[in-house]
């Protein structure tokens, strides 16, 4: 996996990184920890939506340009080719009915974009994805504090993107 060292992160990022707990103070920051996880669930090239300062994936998408991404976009209507990316990797933001009410554009584009594999990093248990991917694996992330997070691991099951 291609990993690009980059220098604009700020002072704050560091001391959170290092912590064992995930902290959301002016953005989210996986630990390292966290992100081996992560890294491991990914196959092939790997497109990471709403990256944040995280440096996991080939291509990381996000709409904060100061946090520097590959492409400023917006995962609604995403830049790329159909079954451009073996993996795709999101941690999405919530920020209350403005987003949910936008999430199946979001899993359509997503599922348009994977070749093989989508990692979803949630808060709860009640997402599905749509044909033609099926649900391989989850894994339960819990840390220090209250916060539990639920990763989700759907393959594609069919070679087509015409069944949706």
């Amino acid at each position: 996996m291609l990993k690009v060292k980059t220098i604009h992160k700020p002072e704050w990022y560091k001391r959170y990184r290092n912590q064992p707990v995930t902290l959301f103070k002016r953005a989210w920051v996986w630990s390292k920890s966290e992100e081996q996880l992560y890294s491991k669930l990914c196959v092939g090239k790997t497109l990471h939506l709403c990256s944040g300062y995280s440096e996991l994936g080939d291509e990381r998408i996000d709409l904060n340009p100061e946090v520097k991404p590959s492409v400023v976009a917006d995962v609604h209507q995403l830049p790329f080719k159909d079954l451009s990316f073996d993996t795709i990797i999101i941690d999405p933001p919530w920020h209350g009915p403005k987003t949910w009410m936008k999430w199946d554009m979001m899993v359509r584009e997503m599922c348009r974009v994977a070749r093989k594999r989508i990692i979803m990093i949630l808060g709860n248990l009640m997402y599905i994805l749509p044909k033609p991917f099926v649900l391989k694996e989850v894994y339960i992330v819990k840390k220090i504090s209250p916060q539990i997070k639920h990763v989700f691991v759907w393959t594609r099951m069919e070679k087509t993107i015409d069944s949706f």
